[in-house]
This record gives C-alpha cells, structure tokens and sequence, in this order.
C-alpha cells in the first residue's frame, strides 16, 4: 500500500510540473512596424504574426500597451508548437502629431514579456491649424 501512495504522488507531482512549464519560444515576424501617415481620427488596426518555436504550447497571457490609444486583441487560446497565431493592435487616431508606442506582451516563456513597437505620424487637419 505504502508503495502504490508513492507511485501516486510521483505521477501527480510529475503532472503537474509539465502543465505550468514555462518554456514555449515566441517568435515576432516583425516587431516594429511603421504605420506611415495616418488620417486625423481614423483608427488603424496593424497585424503582428506570432509563431510558437517552442515544444510546449504558447500562451498568450496579458497584452499592455504604453496608451489608451493603442487596443491589442489576440485569441485566448494556446497556439501549439510550430503553428502561428497573431496579436492585433488599433491605434486611435485622435492626436496629430508623430508617436511611438510599446506593446508588451506576456507569454509562458522564460523571456517573457517580449516588446513590440508600432511609429507613425497623424497628420494635422486644416480645422486644428486654425485654432
């Protein structure tokens, strides 16, 4: 008996260490982008294409950008070894000028969070050169 609870708690313990492994590999396509010139208020989403080089599942956890301009979206679920997957980014054209902002994003890797970067410039309409 002694030995069947051992044998137990081995493959349980053994269970539960590989489903928190933090070892998935995030690779970016790109990780700046320049959206070039934009439209004053309106918003331009930009794609980033994510590939899982890793052995595990990739799980995007968190997305934060560095403004309230900028809105990541990405699908909740793991994107399994080899297979790719995508983190969306609008960024809301309400302020002329140029910008550059941060997206970090939060995975179950060991370098996690990894950095992405979106510039560009809004351009300045004729009714705000005028006040």
């Amino acid at each position: 008996m002694k030995q069947l609870l051992i044998l137990i708690l081995i493959i349980s313990a053994g269970c539960s260490s590989t489903s928190n492994r933090n070892d998935a590999l995030i690779k970016f396509t790109i990780e700046q982008k320049n959206l070039g010139e934009l439209k004053y208020k309106e918003p331009k989403t930009v794609s980033f294409e994510v590939q899982n080089e890793g052995q595990t599942p990739l799980i995007i956890l968190d997305v934060k950008t560095s403004c309230g301009c900028t809105v990541p979206a990405w699908n909740k679920k793991p994107i399994r070894p080899g297979k790719k997957g995508s983190i969306e980014v609008t960024y809301d054209s309400d302020f002329p000028g140029r910008f550059k902002k941060t997206i970090t994003v939060f995975y179950n890797g060991a370098n996690s969070p990894d950095t992405l970067l979106i510039s560009g410039e809004v351009e300045y309409t004729e009714e705000l050169t005028r006040n």
